[in-house]
């Protein structure tokens, strides 16, 4: 039996606990690194990339949008804002940029929702200022 190690993917609405990993290779502000059973106690600050490990013996992918990676005791730690998980590289890349866009439009919507309260707020102070000269 090959060493193998756990992985619990931590975001702020959900946990992900995946075990048999034989290993993991993500990317720091150094480059790329690689984790097998084993390794030493190792923490780290992800880039948003996409990341590979060996999970029962099948490649799976995991993008992540930045994160913290810590490795201690057979057990892999990712903190971040958001992953998506795939066994297909291809699957991964479609959901990515369907998760891209959507954040864009809602980031529209919000700006323009801001733009819209800023004229309220200022059509207000506007009449408040000439109802009291």
């Amino acid at each position: 039996m090959k060493p193998e190690f756990s992985l619990h993917i931590i975001t702020p609405s959900h946990i992900k606990k995946l075990d048999g990993l034989s290993y993991f290779r993500a990317e720091d502000s150094s480059g790329s690194f690689g984790i097998l059973s084993g390794h030493i106690e190792f923490l780290t600050i992800l880039e948003p990339s996409i990341a590979i490990s060996l999970i029962d013996g099948v490649e799976e992918y995991f993008a992540f949008n930045g994160g913290i990676l810590s490795f201690k005791k057979e057990m892999l730690t990712v903190t971040t804002k958001e992953f998506v998980h795939s066994k297909q590289i291809d699957e991964l890349k479609a959901t990515i940029a369907r998760f891209t866009k959507e954040r864009q439009e809602k980031e529209s919507i919000f700006h323009l929702n801001m733009e819209n309260l800023q004229k309220a707020f200022f059509k207000k102070m506007i009449e408040m200022e000439r109802g009291l000269e």
